[in-house]
């Protein structure tokens, strides 16, 4: 049974060799490794879940930034979901605009703000794919096996190039 999970976007960006001196992604970088560690922080191991192939590289470098020295096991209890919204919110993301990726977007925000695990489990995965958005599947299969109710945090939702990031937990209330 899942008793815990952070969404994280599977962004290059989080990856240490663009960790500089002007980190592209600084607000990000802080707001995930916060809310991993706050997630993993007693867990044995942690099961890495998302369809994005960047998922497996980020998702261990966010783990390793937080401190977690445990297993990456995908039999965990407490997860990792690699997640991002659309890339098509502007003419300048890298989808260019796509008039569906505001209203997809803010479906996606409500099911994460949510703590309702049907919410996430309505989410349009077909849409996300059209739109390029990373691990709605992956939410999409978590949020059926979700119930009870969930006590949510979402520290970071920002789109600062265009794609809709978002770091979110999940602790089971």
């Amino acid at each position: 049974m899942i008793r815990r999970f952070v969404v994280v976007p599977p962004v290059p960006a989080l990856l240490p060799r663009y960790a500089s001196l002007e980190d592209p992604v600084a607000d990000l970088r802080v707001s995930a490794v916060a809310a991993v560690r706050a997630v993993v922080t007693g867990a044995d191991s942690v099961a890495v879940v998302g369809d994005d192939p960047f998922a497996e590289p980020v998702a261990r470098a966010v783990l390793a930034a937080a401190g977690f020295d445990g297993a990456v096991d995908a039999d965990a209890e407490v997860l990792l979901v690699m997640a991002n919204g659309s890339a098509k919110r502007s003419e300048k993301a890298p989808g260019h605009f796509d008039e569906r990726a505001l209203d997809f977007d803010d479906t996606v925000d409500l099911a994460l703000r949510s703590g309702d695990g049907a919410r996430l489990a309505a989410l349009d995965a077909t849409l996300g794919a059209d739109l390029w958005a990373s691990g709605i599947k992956t939410l999409t299969a978590l949020g059926e096996g979700l119930d009870g109710r969930w006590q949510v945090s979402v520290p970071y939702a920002d789109a600062p190039h265009g794609v809709l990031w978002w770091v979110a937990a999940w602790l089971r209330a």
